[in-house]
């Protein structure tokens, strides 16, 4: 083991601390040929304990857990566990396996320790994964030692998961390099034609950059080769290009039997490892013949005992083994991959089904299609069932191009588009999923296959675009007019959802009573999916303030339904509704055990759109807090999130969101680059037009946002009520109050002031809480003129917002108060306006400083101007100076000129002139006018 001291070092002290009962897992990575099997094997011969062994195979139909069952064959008490079939379509079932697999291994462990071997993690499939993952947190609490070996910049499950993996405490990693130019001498003088033979070591270190396979083949080749006139030309004849690394491998085979090469061919097709029962199965030969023919290939170098399990045969390489399959021709792959698919099916059948598809698409004969086509749509299943949406994708496809290719009926076609549609759809490729489900309705109809046509137009859901809705609901319609369509919980299903169609476009009292209809139906049938899409449907087309009540509940029984059928989305769904709610009333402690909720989904599941959903409430939240970074933050983890997806309604939260922090901080500058490019590109909607009116204001451009504002006068009239009409209403009135629209102002305080007693959020997903609807509702009726009304808003908003924290809301409640109380005329009595002054000072004073701690600029500027004006009105409504103020006041006292100029140490003479000079600046004639103006005054 040239060159591996340290590594082997590591292995050694986790090995160690193991036996004493502190497990660990070593990940040892590198580039193919590195070393790393090699150090496993010294890893192991020095570890002297009960060893369990096992790999990964680069082959995408390989079963879930393949890694596993093969580690754990001794152990079948354990390995039992990957039998329930709930784990693979349940979370909780998943984990309740990880957990039994955990401490059946640590119980086995306890008495001896266990070493565990996984070799080529890269290739490991997605649960396989998760459980090591688990399985590390149990590790320190434990007597076992895993070795984990896998290939770098390989994407896959375990390139997904491995920054998680590391971050466990439990958990050291070994990165193998090459070997430097003294090693590889050193390694030199193990070669009896290559002793002492020193000048070698540096172009060989220059030529494979130490990579000990490719140093090992070239020395081997060079014992037997005539040397150049230097070694460097030499090592370069060898290597002059990748085929001459085929060729060291084909001289190494030269010799061989005809049978061993047959052997070796097939077993280039199975994979890097040996299974010997299947090599007899495909050659159609006994254990013992197969057995012989292994022992040659192995005398030869071209397979080596495993690693770990000295039963366990490989190829000494990968590329090895890729050498011996690019050597054969194209009609003796497809041959073997024949004969290996087949051989697979009988001993393997739908376990191997995705192995089993892979090898007939590589195969040749006239039935090859149509049976590639058949176990690739079986291994899409079943890869959906286990979450693996990106492989349920790559076998629909794959079952779909040869069903055409074996010229498969309509009706197949159809079934294969519906599932291709569903599989684009998991992995959020909304436009594509929506053209798949119209090929498949196209598919469908001329196959006279209804329920197909069904399937077709709920494939795509809970997506809000026009363009969207209305191809989903003329694929509901068509299906719906089938009279071969008899399923009545289907027929709820679809007018559930031309009901949330008819929402998304029109809103009003149609899209209601379709949801309420389909919710009717729905119940009657008792299926749980089609009751599930009714709420979700009923829930959407009430998403108006006034029914959080019953918003609420829709949440808590999608939740329940969600459990009960075992769908994590419907569970989502329910829990983001009543966030909704949550905020809609203000409290907050629910809206935390909501998000709690949504967490687990997210981490449990693995679903990338729960965690969409977790970041985005949190932005909410933050922000509603005053806590701007925080916001920033988890709204900018949302949107990689949406960018990862490639959901374009997701990608506009995020420019939602900024345009809202943006006029609440009224800063310009948190409009992120390209918003105005962005606002074109979005739904063709009222709400996301008005965002361009609001962006014009903000950077100044107060012309331009009053003439593009024109078009949005009349919506607060005719906007219907229903999905998004309030926050369409609030957006619109948020640029009245902006732009000082009196009438526009007017409208929307009719429409809005019911909504008063409510924080924002209306069911139809909240983007960002504005705090307490009073204080827009107060600024609404102070821009109109309605000062009363907005002074007792401005109070409820405030109490409202202190109540939940809400500062920069609470801040702007008293800024608002405090400019009603500026503007509003016709205060009777010069009294009563000191006192309106003197109150809006305070509030103003209040608001400058919140502003100022959570950094709002625009609300800051404001309140300095009104502060200012305040002051000004002060001194003009007192024209006496500071001294003259307080001769006057003791004047009230009724005290004698020479008592005023003993009490301020002034002469009687400059006392007299102060009383002169006020009693011109007021327009008095005697000192009980000005005793009766400075008590009224004070």
């Amino acid at each position: 083991m040239v060159g591996r001291d340290s590594a082997l070092e590591a292995a050694g002290r986790m090995v160690t601390a193991a036996r004493a009962g502190i497990g660990g897992l070593l990940l040892i990575s590198g580039e193919a040929g590195i070393g790393k099997s090699r150090l496993v094997e010294a890893i192991v011969d020095r570890a002297d304990q009960p060893l369990a062994a096992g790999y990964a195979v680069d082959d995408p139909g390989a079963p879930p857990f393949w890694l596993w069952r093969r580690a754990l064959r001794e152990q079948p008490e354990v390995a039992a566990a990957f039998d329930d079939p709930a784990a693979f379509t349940d979370a909780g079932a998943r984990f309740a396996m990880f957990v039994t697999v955990a401490d059946r291994l640590v119980a086995e462990a306890e008495a001896a320790g266990l070493l565990i071997v996984l070799e080529d993690l890269q290739w490991a499939d997605r649960m396989s994964v998760l459980l090591l993952r688990h399985l590390a947190g149990e590790l320190p609490r434990s007597r076992i030692a895993v070795l984990a070996t896998f290939r770098t910049g390989q994407q896959g499950p375990l390139e997904d998961s491995l920054e998680q993996l590391i971050r466990a405490r439990s958990v050291s990693q070994v990165m193998l390099g090459g070997l430097t130019t003294q090693e590889v001498a050193t390694w030199l003088n193990s070669f009896p034609g290559l002793a002492n033979r020193a000048e070698l070591a540096g172009p060989l270190h220059d030529r494979t950059a130490g990579n000990p396979l490719l140093i090992r083949l070239i020395a081997q080749a060079l014992e037997s080769t005539a040397p150049d006139n230097s070694p460097t030309e030499t090592i370069e004849r060898l290597l002059t290009q990748r085929d001459d690394l085929r060729g060291l491998v084909a001289a190494r085979t030269r010799g061989l039997s005809g049978r061993t090469h047959e052997l070796l061919a097939a077993a280039a097709v199975l994979g890097e490892r040996i299974d010997a029962p299947l090599l007899g199965n495909v050659l159609g030969l006994s254990a013992e013949e197969v057995d012989g023919l292994l022992t040659e290939a192995v005398t030869a170098a071209v397979l080596t005992d495993g690693v770990a399990v000295p039963t366990v045969l490989s190829f000494s390489h990968a590329l090895v083994r890729d050498a011996i399959y690019a050597e054969l021709s194209p009609a003796d792959r497809a041959h073997w991959h024949r004969l290996t698919a087949q051989s697979l099916e009988s001993v393997e059948g739908e376990q191997s089904a995705g192995r089993i598809a892979e090898h007939w698409r590589r195969a040749a004969g006239p039935d090859a299609s149509a049976a590639c086509s058949r176990w690739s749509r079986m291994a899409a299943s079943q890869a959906r069932k286990a979450f693996a949406h990106d492989e349920a994708l790559r076998f629909t496809d794959l079952a779909l191009d040869h069903a055409h290719r074996s010229g498969a009926a309509d009706g197949l076609l159809a079934e294969l588009s519906v599932q291709r549609a569903t599989a684009l759809f998991d992995n959020t490729d909304i436009d594509q999923a929506l053209a798949a489900s119209v090929e498949a309705a196209e598919l469908a109809d001329r196959a006279g296959r209804p329920e197909l046509m069904a399937d077709a137009g709920l494939v795509v859901h809970g997506i809000g675009t026009p363009a969207v809705n209305r191809i989903v609901r003329s694929l509901c319609r068509r299906a719906l007019a089938q009279p071969g369509l008899t399923d009545r919980a289907t027929r709820a299903r679809l007018l559930a959802q031309i009901a949330v169609a008819t929402a998304e476009d029109e809103g009003g009292p149609e899209a209601a009573a379709l949801a309420a209809d389909a919710l009717a139906q729905a119940e009657q049938t008792g299926n749980s999916q089609a009751i599930l899409e009714a709420v979700a449907a009923r829930h959407l087309s009430i998403a108006i303030p006034a029914t959080v009540a019953e918003r609420l509940e829709l949440g808590r029984k999608a939740v329940e339904l969600g459990g009960l059928s075992r769908q994590p989305v419907a569970a989502l769904w329910g829990h983001l509704w009543r966030i909704d709610a949550a905020f809609q009333l203000g409290n907050l402690a629910e809206v935390n055990r909501e998000l709690a909720e949504v967490d687990e989904i997210a981490r449990v599941r693995r679903s990338p759109l729960a965690r969409w959903h977790y970041h985005r409430v949190l932005s909410t939240r933050e922000a509603l807090l005053g806590r701007f970074d925080q916001a920033r933050q988890h709204n900018d983890a949302a949107q990689e999130l949406a960018r990862q997806m490639g959901d374009m309604s997701l990608t506009g939260m995020y420019f939602a969101f900024r345009s809202e922090l943006s006029q609440v901080r009224g800063d310009p500058s948190e409009l992120p680059e390209g918003f105005a490019r962005m606002i074109p590109q979005g739904p063709d909607m009222p709400l996301v037009a008005i965002a361009e009116v609001a962006y014009l204001v903000i950077s100044g451009r107060r012309h331009e946002a009053g003439s593009a504002f024109e078009k949005f006068r009349e919506l607060p009239e005719t906007t219907p009520v229903g999905v998004r009409w309030f926050p369409t209403l609030s957006q619109i009135g948020v640029v009245a109050v902006l732009l000082g629209d009196a009438a526009v102002a007017t409208a929307v305080y009719d429409k809005l002031v019911p909504a008063a007693v409510y924080f924002g959020g209306d069911g139809s997903g909240t983007v960002f809480c504005q705090g307490s609807n009073a204080r827009l509702i107060a600024d609404l009726a102070r821009v109109a003129g309605r000062y009363d009304d907005a002074l007792r808003l401005y109070a409820d908003a405030v109490a409202m917002n202190v109540r939940i924290g809400a500062k920069p809301f609470t801040a702007l409640s008293r800024l608002g108060w405090a400019q009603t109380l500026l503007a509003r005329p016709g205060t009777p009595g010069p009294e009563a306006r000191r006192r309106d002054l003197r109150q809006a000072v305070v509030l103003v004073t209040q608001a400058a400083g919140e502003f100022r701690r959570l950094d709002m600029p625009g609300p800051l500027k404001i309140a300095t101007e009104v502060s200012a004006t305040i002051h000004a009105e002060e001194r003009s409504a007192n024209p006496l100076s500071a001294r003259e103020t307080e001769v006057a006041e003791l004047v009230a006292q009724a005290r004698s000129n020479r008592d005023i100029a003993d009490s301020l140490f002034l002469s009687e003479r400059t006392v007299e002139t102060h009383v002169r000079n006020i009693l011109a600046k007021l327009g008095f004639s005697s000192r009980t006018e000005i005793a009766t103006w400075a008590v009224t005054r004070a």
